[in-house]
């Protein structure tokens, strides 16, 4: 079956075979978290679960270019996507500031990528230890699978890549706030030289979305990947596609991060000129760079849907200064945005 490439037949698919058999697997963990017997463990797990669904929903859509391992892949995505929201709620809303144990709980994204590695105590350095095999469950899943893919060790480095910097990104954002910009500009300046000119809260951005992992692994599921089309999917997801992501997360949280005192990247710009112009430059590179893939028009759908689903959140609908601001990021988008964003806004009101 071809690849979708059309915003229509793109969301009939979404809605017949994405979105059931991402519940059919998310509700699946979602009752193995109940049993988690730590009361902490377990209500950080469930919250993660009960308020980021949408991210395996929108990492499900990765299966139609999939489909001889459609299940397998969104299995592993799920997995995946799900260790990576309970480990951002166990360092965003614990007490602890300890870098060391931001870094241990993290090393499960990479133990997930690597089959064959040992299941570690991920909670060391905390005072919470009793999950029940969960995130050992969730690391051994990934691995399973990922290890059945045929292309695999094609992609294995790139995808390692991708979650290192995810992970360095939680450790230096999570520490106590005076040291989490030095930190995070120090680590800017140690790869600054792999990435085109940006700015150390652009790279920040570019580092926290999994996407690049995703597109990684649905490739993999193909026996004939190149190393040269491995290469070419890393690049057109990181740092360009990523960023775009990232930056979206980021704007429809403005209001909540400065009422939370929480860091948001996008409050480094000199004015809201500066940030719209980088915006749209990100896009455009990202457009360049995904034309170089296979399936190119599936992708450049996946970026008018990013922009479409973020710009749709009742965050951005509910306030006039964002909502105005998110016009012009419509227009990036072009018709295939406006009609995700109509398909976006219909459904939230009928919810």
């Amino acid at each position: 079956m071809t690849v979708p490439t059309k915003p229509i037949p793109l969301l009939y698919n979404v809605y017949k075979e994405v979105i059931p058999t991402v519940h059919r697997y998310f509700n699946q963990w979602d009752q193995l978290a109940q049993t988690i017997p730590d009361p902490e463990l377990r209500s950080q797990a469930l919250d993660a679960i009960n308020k980021k669904q949408f991210h395996c929903e929108g990492g499900g859509v990765f299966g139609l270019v999939a489909r001889d391992r459609f299940d397998d892949l969104i299995q592993f995505i799920i997995a995946y996507q799900i260790t990576c929201d309970y480990l951002d709620n166990l360092c965003d809303q614990s007490p602890s500031l300890d870098p060391n144990d931001f870094r241990s709980l993290h090393q499960a994204l990479l133990d997930a990528l690597t089959p064959g590695a040992s299941l570690k105590n991920y909670y060391q350095y905390r005072q919470e230890q009793e999950d029940g095999g969960y995130l050992h469950a969730l690391v051994k899943t990934c691995q399973d699978i990922l290890i059945t893919f045929p292309s695999f060790e094609k992609v294995q480095a790139g995808m390692l890549e991708l979650s290192g910097y995810y992970g360095d990104l939680q450790v230096h954002k999570h520490v106590v706030k005076e040291e989490r910009i030095p930190r995070l500009e120090k680590w800017f300046a140690e790869h600054q030289h792999k990435v085109p000119e940006m700015t150390w809260f652009e790279f920040s951005a570019c580092t926290a979305s999994t996407l690049g992992i995703y597109v990684q692994a649905t490739y993999a599921t193909k026996p004939d990947l190149t190393e040269i089309t491995a290469k070419a999917l890393k690049d057109g997801y990181y740092p360009w596609l990523q960023g775009v992501h990232i930056l979206l997360d980021y704007f429809i949280d403005q209001e909540e991060d400065i009422a939370d005192d929480e860091l948001n990247f996008l409050f480094y710009y000199e004015n809201e000129e500066q940030m719209i112009e980088r915006f749209r430059f990100f896009v455009e590179k990202a457009e360049e760079y995904l034309a170089k893939l296979p399936d190119p028009q599936f992708h450049r759908m996946i970026i008018r849907g990013i922009i479409a689903i973020y710009i749709a959140d009742e965050k951005i609908q509910g306030d006039k200064d964002l909502k105005r601001k998110s016009k012009q990021m419509i227009k990036m988008g072009g018709l295939p945005t406006l009609l995700f964003f109509l398909n976006r806004w219909m459904v939230r009101r009928k919810r």
